[in-house]
């Protein structure tokens, strides 16, 4: 080796052990200067792209780290790395295969596999995943979170009781992390032990009273207690805790206090069943200003039928100028009822078009016996929530071979191709344009049978007949250990007794629809 190439990599390892420091701007700057005697120097372009990705820049990281995989492609740690810029820019694909590339060039690298596990886990492959974790545990036991990562993807996988044994090793490990705690608690929360989850998640408030993931993580277990008094505020924290829950800007938000002659926005946030299940609020607001309501598209006509409510727009469409703004569903606490007793709403307080439906009715003599409308799946948008609470559109079939049973599809999007498999009668779904149209079907079915979908919160509203298929860990709006329902008095639940267990929940309908 030269002596000029000596003193670069002598520089190089007093620069790498100021990153290993923690010193970021000192190695940045190392680095750089390096690289301005030797351009192609790899470890320093590695270390600049490591340093990128740990700022929070994966855009320059993955440039700095493809510079130096250009420069020395056999170096597996740089392929992890740059899997690890892929899967902070959102190229999951990418990354699976960079790491399987570093697997390939070190097999025992406990980091490929932790980078192959995160990768996984965003792909929607959680059994995957755990499983390349817990190879990164064998290889490598001390890398940071790794163990909490595995008890993460347990819980992905359904598999909750081996999630919260790892989550309990992981807080044994890290003792003083809320985010172990808290996934912890969420585990606990899914397992039904809503006591042990709550002490979690009050410790974690004992700790740091701001904890926004914490109030709100609280305030879903009291909900799914059924303790909503307490639950409401909590549940408040909800736009600080999650960054995906976009909360509108540009007015103050209202907390209750006369309107006086000035304009209200009530405002659309999460799914389409959310804004469904909360618009039993509108009737309540003040009649003293006026009220625009903002939702999903195709709610839009169904809910124009709202007492209360000046005018009802799509989102994306052109608002007029209002001076308050709230999001639907904090309307309980801004209107102060908090309590059990606030949540029954006259049923129905959502109808259906009557010429539509008589339309339908006509068209549905035709099929023998009880007409029953189905739904089977979610928005696969939503991946993980929706691979939990979708059912396989084969496993209704055997509702459709009851005798006196004829299945109606109302299942929409991605799905709906699955019509056949599920045995339905009729699949009449291209004609369902909005709520609107599907609300009308609603009302001329005998019952409506689905999973945790928008279709199950109309049923509901209209106060038609309708059994919902429920995954174990239960979204909080439908609490634990319920068979019915206080937000839908015509609803009954079948819920797994198992995590991602149906054929059972299914073969429990079949039974009710032979009574």
């Amino acid at each position: 080796m030269s002596r000029r190439k000596h003193q670069i990599e002598a520089a190089s390892q007093q620069v790498q052990r100021l990153h290993a420091a923690g010193r970021l701007a000192d190695a940045e700057q190392g680095y750089r200067q390096i690289l301005a005697a030797d351009p192609s120097h790899a470890d320093s372009l590695h270390g600049l792209g490591v340093i990128a990705l740990q700022t929070g820049h994966p855009g320059p990281a993955l440039g700095y780290l493809e510079r130096a995989i250009a420069t020395k492609p056999s170096v597996a740690l740089y392929h992890v790395n740059r899997a690890g810029a892929l899967l902070a820019l959102g190229r999951p694909t990418e990354a699976e295969a960079e790491c399987r590339t570093a697997l390939h060039l070190k097999r025992n690298s406990g980091e490929a596999y932790q980078g192959l596990g995160h990768a996984l886990s965003d792909l929607g492959r959680p059994s995957e995943a755990a499983e390349a974790y817990r190879e990164a545990l064998r290889l490598a036991p001390t890398l940071p979170g790794l163990r909490d990562s595995l008890g993460l993807a347990l819980h992905e996988a359904s598999r909750l009781e081996e999630s919260a044994i790892e989550l309990r090793r992981a807080m044994a490990e890290a003792p003083q992390d809320p985010d172990v705690a808290g996934n912890l608690a969420g585990v606990l929360k899914d397992l039904g032990r809503l006591d042990e989850a709550e002490a979690l998640y009050r410790d974690l408030l004992r700790r740091n009273p701001q904890d926004a993931r914490a109030h709100y993580n609280l305030g879903l277990l009291l909900l799914v207690a059924g303790r909503l008094p307490e639950a409401w505020p909590e549940w408040d924290w909800r736009f600080r805790a999650d960054p995906t829950l976009a909360e509108r800007r540009g007015a103050p938000l209202w907390t209750g206090e006369p309107l006086a002659g000035r304009t209200l926005l009530v405002h659309a946030e999460q799914g389409m069943g959310d804004m469904v299940q909360f618009a039993r609020y509108l009737p309540h607001l003040p009649r003293d200003g006026h009220v625009i309501l903002e939702v999903h598209p195709p709610l839009v006509r169904l809910l124009r039928q709202m007492p209360g409510v000046d005018a009802v727009l799509g989102i994306g469409e052109a608002l007029p100028a209002y001076d308050l703004r709230i999001p639907m569903m904090s309307l309980p606490l801004a209107l102060g009822l908090t309590g059990a007793e606030d949540v029954s709403a006259t049923i129905p307080y959502l109808r259906a078009d009557p010429d539509r439906s008589a339309a339908w009715r006509a068209r549905l003599d035709a099929l023998p016996g009880r007409r029953v409308g189905v739904v089977w799946a979610g928005n696969p948008e939503r991946m993980r929530m929706d691979r939990r609470r979708s059912v396989p559109a084969a496993l209704l079939a055997p509702l459709a071979a009851i005798p006196g049973v004829s299945l109606v599809s109302l299942q929409k999007g991605p799905a709906a191709a699955d019509a056949g498999a599920a045995g339905v009668a009729v699949d009449w779904t291209e004609e369902l344009t909005d709520f609107t149209d599907t609300a009308a079907l609603i009302a001329a079915l005998d019952l409506v049978i689905g999973v945790d979908t928008a279709v199950i919160h109309v049923a509901g509203a209209l106060g038609r007949p309708v059994w919902l298929l429920n995954r174990f860990d239960t979204c909080w709006r439908w609490e634990r250990n319920c068979t019915d329902s206080r937000w839908y008095p015509t609803l009954r639940q079948f819920r797994q007794a198992t995590p991602g267990d149906w054929s059972a929940v299914v073969a429990e309908v079949a039974a009710a629809l032979r009574i």
